[in-house]
């Protein structure tokens, strides 16, 4: 029956329209997740179910991981739309390309009742989720259904009143980091919008490199990667063993490179799915790393007051940010980690060097650590907690050093192993000699 609220499935709708992301952001999703309520329906066209009110509030849920949406589907005859028609509506949510927000306005000649509906009714993220015996029907639901990572207290830099718990990406497949995340996260947005070639282009310093070619190779498509000279050499073998094309550029940092990459891509008709641009990185770790955590210290009790994590292109710790800021407010403090001046970590860099969506979110503090610091944190987990971290969760460990009080929870995002390492570990134990 058409203007009645009812519940639809979130896949089935067809948006028409390009939203502005961070006006998303700053607006429905951080209200939504503040008040855990949704007040008002989605409004659809009642045979196409292309969203006709609500534009936002759609992509807003979807950052949510609502799979079911409180909607109102009405007929095209109490729909009036200027200047365009209806059906230019309808085409471009069923086909596309979508129109631009706001060049058009939609008046429905029905009354939309107000609702008032908590998100854990519309919550079923846990879809994601793999079975407790880790049966997986292939190498993708390897990735996202083994979700969340673990989070595991270190018990070397816990006190009496002091936890400290590390989140740790490592354990993710195919690059053993984080950046598989994002690597899916870009493929399978581009695979939605028709955007991914045959060929995929990207600066990397390495594990999204990895990502990209092995979620690449199950899709049948090849991968060519370009790489900072300051990089280890070890990353152009692990690339190679799973058949990726390796470039090394004369630059010191993988942003340096991403004009050339960029134009290379348009050049030699290939994908540059541009992780430092791509707001799929940034959406995956707010709809899913960041609500993992969240998650995860829920069910054992605990809300963090600190959570420290690396910026490189920035997504995982802005969308962290702006989840447990908009949910929890100044409660919790986040803090950012970048390498010291003049100095390289693999995987972090400096804010000045360029970051989108940091500037979409709050970081209370900024700490700064030198490569050796870095090391020396890495070693430390490893001496203390049999763990063999990365360079940038060492990074983390030695920032958490210079802040850590004698109370408080502490949340350590570490985003990779230290394998791919060993040329830094070899010189700086070599120096100790």
């Amino acid at each position: 029956m058409t203007g009645k609220v009812t519940y639809l499935s979130i896949d089935r709708l067809k948006q028409p329209v390009k939203v502005d992301l961070r006006n998303v952001i700053s607006t429905k999703y951080k209200q939504l997740l503040r008040e855990g309520i949704l007040r008002e329906p989605i409004v659809v066209e009642l045979n196409t179910n292309v969203v006709l009110k609500g534009f936002e509030l759609l992509e807003a849920l979807k950052l949510l991981s609502a799979e079911i949406v409180p909607g109102v589907q009405v007929e095209p005859s109490k729909v009036k739309v200027k200047p365009i028609t209806l059906k230019d509506v309808l085409i471009a949510g069923v086909k596309g390309p979508k129109l631009t927000y706001g060049s058009f306005e939609i008046h429905i000649d029905e009354d939309i009742p107000s609702i008032e509906v908590s998100l854990s009714e519309l919550d079923c993220w846990r879809k994601y989720y793999g079975s407790k015996l880790r049966v997986y029907n292939d190498t993708i639901e390897l990735l996202y259904k083994d979700w969340p990572t673990p989070l595991v207290k270190l018990k070397s830099l816990s006190s009496g009143r002091r936890s400290v718990w590390a989140k740790l990406e490592g354990v993710n497949p195919y690059s053993n980091s984080v950046k598989d995340r994002i690597g899916w996260s870009m493929i399978m947005t581009a695979i939605e919008e028709g955007g991914v070639r045959d060929i995929l282009y990207e600066a990397t310093s390495t594990n999204t490199g990895i990502a990209i070619t092995a979620i690449a190779n199950m899709l049948g498509k090849k991968a060519k990667l370009f790489i900072p000279q300051t990089i280890q050499r070890v990353s152009d073998i692990f690339l190679e063993v799973l058949g990726a094309e390796v470039v090394r550029m004369p630059v010191s940092l993988t942003v340096e490179a991403i004009g050339d990459v960029d134009s290379k891509a348009k050049i030699e008709g290939a994908t540059h799915l541009n992780q430092f641009e791509n707001d799929a990185n940034f959406k995956v770790h707010l709809k899913y790393t960041a609500k993992e955590l969240d998650e995860q210290l829920m069910s054992i009790g605990l809300k963090p007051n600190y959570i420290i994590g690396g910026l490189g292109t920035s997504g995982h710790m802005s969308a962290i940010s702006i989840y447990f800021k908009s949910k929890y407010g100044s409660s919790i403090e986040i803090v950012g980690v970048q390498p010291a001046p003049n100095e390289i970590i693999p995987g972090i860099r400096r804010i000045e060097t360029g970051m989108k969506w940091i500037h979409w979110a709050e970081f209370d503090r900024i700490v700064d650590v030198s490569l050796r610091e870095a090391v020396e944190g890495a070693i430390t987990i490893a001496r203390r907690e049999g763990l063999l971290i990365g360079l940038s969760s060492g990074a983390i460990v030695s920032a958490f050093n210079k802040i850590a009080k004698d109370e408080g929870i502490y949340i350590l995002i570490f985003p990779d192993t230290g394998y791919k390492y060993a040329e830094q570990f070899e010189k700086y134990l070599s120096n100790q000699l």
